[in-house]
């Protein structure tokens, strides 16, 4: 009988639980702490929620020729001198051309302090080769 009840009572708050509605939130992946690197299409689900960092470490010159969509241009040179500008308690993304200065500037984030700093895995060139959303 102690049994019965037992078993009753954790089906029924199995069912309880299960009933509650779920409210749609946006997109979330799990950033691993320090210096990260993900290719255009592990990032996309992050880079597409309602609020990201995503920057763009390249000149102004290569970013008004084409850019990822959402990102804000930060050049490279000018990353430690912007520091104010982002977030350091949200992940931060960054790209270049091809992921080299993007990881330099993780790292430069990385020991500015930033837990969660992101290089997108071969940069503008593998975001355009995935089919994502370039803009001018």
């Amino acid at each position: 009988m102690k049994n019965s009840i037992i078993i009753l009572s954790i089906a029924m708050m199995l069912v309880a639980c299960t009933s509650v509605p779920m409210r749609k939130t946006d997109a979330f992946i799990t950033v691993p702490t320090g210096v990260s690197e993900m290719t255009p299409q592990e990032a996309r689900p992050a880079l597409e929620a309602a609020y990201v960092q995503f920057i763009d470490v390249r000149t102004v010159e290569e970013y008004n020729g084409g850019h990822a969509v959402r990102t804000r241009n930060i050049p490279l040179d000018t990353v430690m001198q912007n520091l104010d500008k982002l977030e350091k308690n949200e992940p931060v993304y960054l790209i270049c051309q091809t992921g080299i200065r993007s990881m330099k500037a993780a790292q430069m984030l990385s020991e500015a302090g930033f837990p969660q700093t992101v290089s997108i895995k071969g940069g503008t060139v593998a975001w355009q080769d995935s089919g994502l959303p370039i803009t001018k």
